[in-house]
């Protein structure tokens, strides 16, 4: 029986210029040997200036697993992607190619969990290419405390967290210095026990059974008559959580009540669209100097309907033609096909998208992507309201 080649490369390799790759040069006959890479797209982003910064994947050490789909059978597997060959022989058949952060715990302190796979066909004397990119598959837990509720209880207050997977318990030390729980998908509890200043106790319990993968659960102590600074719900590219805060609140001093003769200030319900650079007027960047940062965001107080990408740019709808992509996109309501490249290209589903008052997308491996020329993609929002705000983000590519 003859047999093919499976390579793991990004299908948008040249717009997504990160991830670990091996390379081979050349194939003949019913053989083949192709680059093979792995890319991580998964993080979480900040919310807290107190947050510690969290470690990034390493893919060399992902572990590869290549299942034969129509027995199940695992046909070649790696505990380290850096062990990998850069070949791999396979008979025709349908594979499916899975990619993960190894064996971790279901239950951690400071543990993103990646995982990714895609099902690929190959045939005899052909050369198979798939795209395995890796997201985040677990959920991740922080705590916060303000001034008020630091100043109405002792010191040794705990939160314990619990899945059917067990518990952590976060004291003010691991508050403190930032720690985040993860935990496998599963719904939590919340407990809270302190004891106050002035004498008695306070127990707080919570249960959230809505709960996904990539679900960031904050949950934000406070005291009653105390002000409370909200935190970003914003959506970032690639290393993103679906942010959601849970405000406790526990009664505390009372402060001077609200003057009801003072005016209201009105609430704004203004969408903003706003860049790195180049929305205001387009930013000349050179190839050989790309920043390393590049962000775009969108901000909808009423809720996003839809987020529209017009690529205008000839340069950049080429390799749309390459990709036999449409030259438009609503991130907000992607089909399958669209997410399959849209979403993998900026590491969303619709879902991240759909509805939400902030999105973030890093950008800054697209800008390598840009052809030397005037690239320009029109963003196009509108909110819940029905209202629409149009800007247009211009990079001017150099060599």
């Amino acid at each position: 029986m003859k047999k093919t080649v499976l390579a793991l490369t990004v299908a948008v390799s040249a717009l997504l210029a990160t991830g670990c790759n091996k390379e081979g040069v050349s194939y003949s006959g019913d053989k083949a040997q192709l680059t093979l890479s792995l890319t991580a797209t998964g993080s979480f982003v900040e919310v807290s200036p107190v947050s510690k910064s969290e470690e990034t994947a390493d893919v060399n050490e992902f572990a590869i697993n290549i299942v034969d789909v129509a027995s199940g059978r695992t046909v070649y597997s790696w505990d380290r992607y850096a062990d990998m060959p850069g070949t791999v022989s396979l008979d025709p058949a349908v594979y499916r190619v899975e990619a993960g952060s190894g064996e971790k715990q279901p239950v951690a302190w400071n543990q993103p969990v990646f995982f990714g796979s895609q099902e690929v066909t190959v045939e005899a004397g052909s050369t198979a290419q798939v795209s395995v990119v890796c997201t985040i598959a677990n959920m991740k837990v922080s705590v916060r405390c303000t001034d008020s509720f630091l100043a109405e209880v002792e010191t040794d207050f705990t939160v314990t967290v619990t899945t059917e997977d067990g518990p952590l318990i976060f004291t003010k030390d691991r508050i403190d210095a930032g720690d985040a729980g993860y935990f496998d998908v599963a719904p939590l509890t919340m407990d809270l026990y302190a004891v106050r200043k002035n004498g008695g106790t306070v127990t707080h319990h919570m249960e959230i059974s809505e709960v996904a993968a990539r679900d960031h659960h904050i949950f934000t102590l406070d005291a009653g008559g105390t002000g409370y600074a909200d935190f970003s719900d914003g959506i970032s590219i690639d290393y993103t959580c679906n942010e959601k805060e849970e405000h406790i609140i526990i009664d505390g001093m009372e402060e001077n009540p609200v003057d009801p003769d003072e005016p209201e200030v009105p609430d704004t319900d203004a969408i903003t669209i706003s860049a790195t650079a180049g929305i205001d007027e387009p930013v000349t960047y050179s190839k050989s100097a790309l920043p390393s940062e590049f962000n775009l965001t969108v901000s909808a107080p009423a809720g996003i309907e839809k987020y529209v990408v017009n690529v205008k740019s000839t340069g950049l709808r080429g390799l749309l033609d390459m990709m036999q992509m449409s030259y438009s996109v609503d991130l907000a309501n992607m089909n399958a096909a669209e997410e399959g490249f849209w979403g993998t290209l900026f590491g969303i589903t619709s879902a991240d998208v759909k509805g939400k008052t902030e999105v973030v997308f890093q950008i800054a491996a697209f800008l390598s992507a840009m052809p030397e020329e005037t690239n320009e993609l029109e963003i196009v929002i509108t909110d819940n309201d029905g209202a629409s705000v149009t800007r247009t983000l211009t990079i001017i590519m150099e060599a």
